[in-house]
């Protein structure tokens, strides 16, 4: 398939971000087994306060160590050998610490803040920050994590036809890494009745252009899951067409997901639709930079 810079990062590690919580804890955890999944190192890093003024240490003295990321470290190496599992500290705001961190990365990994509660509170400004500024692709590990949900569906928008070839790639990698369907999203919806007169102008009646609108999500549909066989043609495939926001419909099909796949524009940012997954989705969210 088509994920060249998917296979150029294999030596590249798997960097989660663990500040001592639960939800980091959880985050690790996913990683942990992503990393396991795909052969690759992980590297835990913690992001602390920058050091109060005073005098310098003594170069070369014994480095304290930091009791946060060592239980990070013990998490992590109950599901990786211990060669395969390393820490840093890094002084700064854990935005910015991973952002620099994502440079060298196949993905960064993050907690969710909270479960619940509107976009803006939920998903929290880490999670945010990198969506828009990580160089490599970034999972916020929110809503069921564990085992089970990974053995479920991987779901990708096709909303509107204009899906990304970068989030295709990812979406159907991991769908095949895990052994498990790629679900095709498209979903349709009709505005306030009082700017029906502007939107269906090329039709002879609302009847038709609804017809026409819910073809055309069909057609997006079956066009993103030919677009994917022709990369990956052993993948097992389904799509789903519904009536809804784009946003609604990949929230809802998050219940039954092991990860949601959404793409980040660059420069304009996540936009309204992933920001909603990303703050509302019952699974693990998958944000993929495109350019």
């Amino acid at each position: 398939m088509r994920n060249e810079r998917l296979e150029m990062q294999l030596d590249n590690p798997l960097v989660v971000g663990f500040d001592g919580s639960g939800r980091a804890r959880n985050a690790v955890v996913w990683a942990a087994r992503e990393a396991a999944r795909r052969g690759l190192p992980l590297r835990l890093v913690h992001a602390t306060p920058y050091p109060a003024a005073g005098p310098p240490a003594e170069v070369g003295g014994p480095e304290e160590p930091d009791p946060v990321l060592d239980r990070g470290l013990r998490v992590a190496r109950t599901y990786l050998p211990d060669d395969l599992v390393s820490g840093v500290c890094v002084p700064g705001h854990a935005a910015g610490v991973l952002a620099d961190q994502s440079l060298g990365a196949t993905l960064v990994v993050v907690g969710q803040r909270s479960q619940d509660g509107p976009v803006s509170s939920a998903v929290g400004s880490t999670s945010l920050v990198l969506a828009d500024r990580a160089a490599c692709p970034v999972v916020v590990a929110r809503g069921a994590t564990d085992a089970q949900r990974a053995a479920l569906p991987v779901v990708v928008s096709a909303c509107g036809g204009t899906t990304s070839r970068a989030v295709l790639d990812f979406a159907a990698h991991a769908a095949r890494l895990r052994g498990v369907p790629l679900s095709i999203v498209s979903a349709w919806s009709l505005p306030p009745s009082r700017e029906w007169s502007g939107a269906a102008g090329g039709f002879d009646s609302v009847a038709e252009w609804v017809r026409a609108t819910a073809t055309s999500a069909a057609r997006a549909a079956r066009a993103t899951e030919q677009d994917v066989h022709e990369s990956c043609p052993t993948l097992v495939t389904s799509t789903q067409v519904e009536r809804a926001d784009p946003a609604d419909a990949l929230v809802h099909s998050s219940r039954r997901a092991g990860l949601v796949v959404v793409g980040s524009a660059r420069p304009t940012g996540l936009g309204r639709v992933g920001a909603t997954v990303l703050g509302l989705a019952a699974c693990p969210v998958a944000v993929v930079p495109e350019a």
